[in-house]
This record gives structure tokens, sequence and C-alpha cells, in this order.
């Protein structure tokens, strides 16, 4: 990435932990980049293409990483139809077959996610950021995040394909994080 690219990404971030996703090279991994590669070429007339279209035999190294999902307008939700065996490790929580707003991750995520996946659904763009964990006795840990919206019964923006990019990690501080929990029904 060039110093103009880093420090542009860097006061944008500045405001908000993401921004709209228009360039593969505003990504900082490899990983995002070609998972933006992927969706570019689904796109259809420039819109994102359609959540049918997504085949992960074409992104075999990045499933592990992946959250696929639905965005619902009335109410919003977004509903996690899959997630990666590697999200699902990082958070302590297969969370496939969960609504966002039943899962408790305040005080470890630096990202409001529900926001994110608004400013996804409001302008149809997919956002690049970086969420810092923190959690005591350990430094903030960072970790880059892109949600790439894809089209579902008509709605241009009415599911998701979304990466989390754990690369720089300690794999051994997994054990030691804050769990995302499921809020109790009641």
């Amino acid at each position: 990435m060039t110093r103009a690219v880093t420090r542009k990404l860097q006061s944008a971030m500045a405001e908000r932990p993401y921004q709209d996703f228009k360039r593969a090279e505003q990504a900082q991994s490899e990983k995002a980049r070609k998972l933006f590669d992927y969706w570019l070429r689904l796109q259809r007339n420039g819109r994102p293409g359609p959540r049918t279209a997504f085949d992960p035999t074409e992104v075999p190294a990045l499933l592990s990483s992946l959250l696929l999902g639905d965005i619902e307008t009335d109410p919003f939700r977004v509903f996690f139809r899959l997630v990666g065996t590697r999200v699902a490790a990082f958070s302590r929580l297969d969370f496939s077959g969960y609504y966002l707003d039943a899962l408790d991750y305040k005080g470890r995520d630096s990202v409001e996610w529900l926001e994110c996946y608004r400013h996804v659904h409001a302008t149809q763009n997919g956002i690049i950021g970086v969420n810092q964990m923190t959690w005591p006795d350990e430094a903030p840990m960072e970790y880059e995040f892109a949600v790439l919206p894809l089209e579902r019964d008509g709605d241009p923006a009415g599911s998701f394909i979304a990466i989390e990019v754990y690369d720089s990690l300690d794999p051994h501080l997994i054990q030691e994080m804050p769990e995302v929990r499921v809020f109790p029904k009641g």
C-alpha cells in the first residue's frame, strides 16, 4: 500500500473505523483484496451481484475467514447464515444462524457492527475497516474486515459477504480473549 493510500485510509478511519471499499489497494491484507476482486466479478451493471452467484469453490482459501448473511429491513436486522471456522474460533462462538442483535460483543470490539451493515445497505457499497479489540491485561489488537453487499430478492444490498482477517494476530491469544456471547432470551 502506498503512503498516500495509507494516510487517506487512516484519515477516513479517524472519523469511523471503516470507509467505502472502492479499490482493492485500499485493503491491507491480500485476503481482503482477493475477496474484493471476486466480488467485483459478481457485479451486474455496476450493482451488487446476486447472492446465488456466490460460489465457494471460487475462493477456497478465504472460506474459513468469511461470513455470509442477510440484511432485513423491517425491522432492520442482520442474520448470519454462515460463519467461517476461523471466525467462529476467533469469536469463540459459531454464530451461524443467529441475528446480530442476539450477540453481545460490547466492550470487546471498537466497531459498531449494526452501523456498518446499515451503511452497506443504505449505500449499496462495500466497506473496509479495522476493528480494535481490547480486554483486561492485554494490549489492544487490530484486524482488518470488509463487508460487501449482494443482491437478494430484488434488494441490491439484501445480503452480504464479509471477511475478517486475523493473520497478523497471535493465535495463542484466542483463548484469552473475551468471547462473543448470545444474549439470554426473555
